[in-house]
């Protein structure tokens, strides 16, 4: 009994040791971006770019977008400074209105990667029922 669990213990730790020497798969892409001075839209095209395997005629919609939105983000960030709950709802509706605008560039499967991407693939999918 004393063996198995020695093994045990000896195999999990070597697993736990293996486990360590794995690279992240995107870290070609943040070593890019971080030698670049990009903020904003520039860096979530960039990242879109990559990530979702955009075409020309994608990327050029999809880079119009992403600078609507910034600035629609700025400016929501300054008119509510002051209030973190309209703020936090205009954002909520500026994310859902970029989202509904995505459905029309995008295929299902980028949409869904891009979600993903977002960190926001456990969110519903975007409903017109909002409030």
């Amino acid at each position: 009994m004393k063996k198995y669990l020695l093994l045990s213990v000896l195999w999990l730790v070597g697993f736990a040791g293996y486990a360590q020497g794995l690279r992240v798969t995107d870290e070609e892409l943040d070593l890019v971006v971080l030698s670049m001075d990009l903020e904003g839209p520039e860096m979530a095209n960039l990242e879109m770019k990559q990530e979702l395997k955009l075409t020309e005629e994608q990327y050029s919609l999809v880079e119009q977008l992403n600078s609507s939105r910034y600035e629609q983000l700025q400016q929501a960030e300054e008119t509510y400074a002051l209030n973190p709950k309209q703020r936090t709802r205009e954002v909520r509706n500026i994310h859902l209105r970029n989202d509904r605008d995505l459905q029309e560039v995008l295929s299902a499967e980028q949409l869904r990667e891009y979600q993903k991407l977002e960190g926001r693939f456990t969110m519903r999918f975007v409903s017109e029922n909002e409030e």
